[in-house]
């Protein structure tokens, strides 16, 4: 029976409406963000507002940079760019449940924008749920599969999951479309943390993957690594072409003297 005043129409769309959230949920849905009218000036204080938070974040001022970004999105509440960074600062500041809102947010106002879910997935990588954190890195490519970043994420994933070719193509793919890409900082994404746990396979791999970077130094620092955690294979470097074009460093060259003496021994 209906509530006392509430018509049966009336009282079937409550009903209809109910069902529907209770399914988004059971579902995982996010619902969309509703937007509030913003006046001119006060859009236009948020966005000097904004570019003050990108300065104080540059310096690395990440407090000044959260204050700045908050009176921003209070001033416009509907910039899904002022919710991803604000995600960001909350991140370098390792409050992850907030930041974790603020990128919720920022894809609830705009369901297409990829980086806010390649910083989700950067977050929760952080939180070692490597599971949500590929779902995200995923998703983050699929909608744009042309971004470095976000290769390399997935790539750093896939590493730490074991399944290192797989994270190879992905870190090779980020390569191919930035070759600068492991030698900066991008501004609108987050770049998923390093265990600190490694084994031989894992410095290998990496070493393999910075050969055919041509950086020897690193990737001599990696093989190094993965000796002291037990590799032997020397016929693995020999043969592998990913070592080419590392083979006349002066570097790799000692350092497989130097290991093929240790094995021997």
């Amino acid at each position: 029976m209906s509530p006392p005043g509430l018509r049966p129409w009336a009282s079937r769309i409550a009903k209809t409406a109910l069902v529907s959230i209770l399914l988004c949920t059971a579902a995982g849905c996010r619902p969309a963000a509703v937007r509030v009218p913003v006046a001119p000036e006060d859009l236009a204080r948020a966005n000097t507002v904004a570019t003050e938070g990108d300065i104080a974040f540059a310096r690395k001022d990440y407090y000044a940079a959260l204050i700045k970004y908050l009176e921003a999105g209070r001033l416009n509440p509907n910039s899904e760019y002022v919710q991803n960074k604000l995600g960001i600062t909350y991140s370098r500041l390792r409050f992850y449940p907030e930041a974790i809102s603020a990128f919720n947010r920022s894809i609830a106002l705009d369901p297409k924008y990829s980086f806010s879910y390649n910083n989700l997935g950067s977050v929760y990588f952080a939180d070692n749920n490597k599971k949500k954190a590929e779902a995200y890195f995923r998703k983050a490519i699929g909608l744009k599969n042309d971004e470095a970043s976000f290769h390399i994420n997935l790539g750093t994933l896939l590493f730490e999951k074991g399944k290192y070719e797989k994270g190879l193509q992905e870190l090779r793919k980020g390569l191919s479309l930035d070759p600068d890409i492991m030698k900066r900082s991008v501004g609108d994404g987050l770049v998923a943390a390093v265990a600190q746990k490694s084994s031989a396979e894992k410095n290998y791999f990496m070493a393999r993957f910075y050969a055919s970077m041509g950086n020897a130094e690193r990737a001599v620092e990696n093989l190094q690594q993965a000796l002291t955690n037990g590799f032997t294979n020397l016929e693995a470097l020999r043969t592998e072409k990913d070592f080419d074009p590392i083979r006349q460093d002066e570097k790799f060259i000692a350092f497989m003297k130097y290991a093929a003496q240790l094995i021997k021994s």
